[in-house]
């Protein structure tokens, strides 16, 4: 047995070299590199869920084998967790796309909305699949299943901890740099997923060594549950927060005021509402301006207003309504 683990970590250590030692291998990965950066620039919500797509692919493999090979509660449910996953970006990248359309006669605020409904499909199926874990690992109390193959098992775990650690960094900058209600989503749970792969891979190592009794592994799987079922309602509030057209925070509201009051011919501010809609912030206010003024000047006031806000806010629609200082009264008007 001490053989056979010298010779396996022999050939591990060993395939790394054999993969680096070669120049067009190294040329190839930079080439790769590159090419994933610009993408990256031109599109990074479409980009990161592209690349999310292909990486859950290859996670679901590494599971089934470990599965197969282990009968672990615990690994099933980082599968099932996995199976879900990949619906949940396919429905990302369409979502996006989709929201990307520019505007047509039916949709003149475009179809950013869409992001929002797709964060709600993916918050329904991640409950669902959490709903489905809790049932199986009941049944696992009753019915225990042993673990085997422990080593094989931990060490596909422990690949699949690290490509979890891989798509949670792609889907954060995705998130980060896109705004995307849809990648955000997505980023949330798989930044839950690197711990669910890494108390998977704990628990097949716990088992292996003895420390714990068989209860471990299906009341693992009752915890995977409930951090799925966490993220989907962390995602629901996010959903239902862009589709009701909720307030952006205060912190960017105070900054858009900032912004407008600090153009010296503003005279006054009211019935700001700010909303999202996919990427795209709205925002509609009334502006007050001296009564003798032409409208002319009015109007230029009002456009140099909306380029420095489209400076802090590139991707934004922004509606003025000017009011003479003093009469603000109007149908839209509201004390809020």
């Amino acid at each position: 047995m001490q053989k056979k683990f010298c010779l396996f970590f022999h050939y591990v250590k060993i395939i790394p070299r054999i993969m680096f030692a070669s120049g067009s291998t190294i040329s190839y990965l930079r080439r790769m590199k590159n090419y994933i950066q610009t993408k990256f620039a031109e599109n990074p919500a479409k980009t990161s869920s592209t690349i999310t797509v292909t990486l859950v692919l290859i996670l679901v493999i590494i599971k089934s084998v470990a599965l197969y090979i282990s009968g672990s509660a615990a690994v099933l449910s980082a599968l099932i967790d996995s199976l879900s996953d990949i619906g949940l970006s396919l429905m990302t990248l369409i979502s996006v796309q989709w929201a990307m359309k520019p505007a047509d006669e039916d949709h003149r605020h475009g179809h950013g909305k869409v992001e929002g409904i797709a964060a709600l499909i993916q918050a329904m199926m991640l409950a669902g699949g959490g709903m489905f874990l809790v049932l199986e690992s009941f049944g696992r109390f009753v019915h225990p299943v042993e673990i085997s193959d422990h080593i094989f098992t931990m060490i596909l775990m422990a690949v699949s901890v690290g490509l979890s650690v891989l798509i949670s960094k792609v889907q954060t900058a995705g998130a980060k740099q896109s705004d995307s209600l849809a990648v955000e989503a997505d980023s949330l749970h798989y930044s839950a997923d690197v711990l669910i792969n890494g108390s998977v891979l704990l628990v097949v190592l716990a088992d292996y060594t003895g420390l714990l009794g068989p209860w471990l592994d299906p009341l693992s799987a009752i915890g995977v549950a409930f951090i799925m079922m966490r993220t989907a309602y962390k995602i629901v509030l996010s959903a239902f927060g862009m589709l009701l057209d909720q307030e952006l925070p205060d912190a960017t509201r105070h900054q858009i005021i900032a912004k407008i009051k600090s153009h010296p011919s503003v005279l006054g501010l009211h019935d700001l509402r700010t909303s999202k809609s996919g990427t795209k912030i709205l925002m509609s206010f009334d502006i007050e301006l001296s009564p003798d003024l032409s409208l002319y000047k009015a109007h230029d006031i009002s456009r140099q207003i909306e380029e420095s806000l489209l400076l802090d806010f590139p991707n934004s629609e922004i509606m003025i309504h000017i009011d003479p200082a003093g009469d603000i009264q109007d149908s839209r008007h509201r004390d809020l």
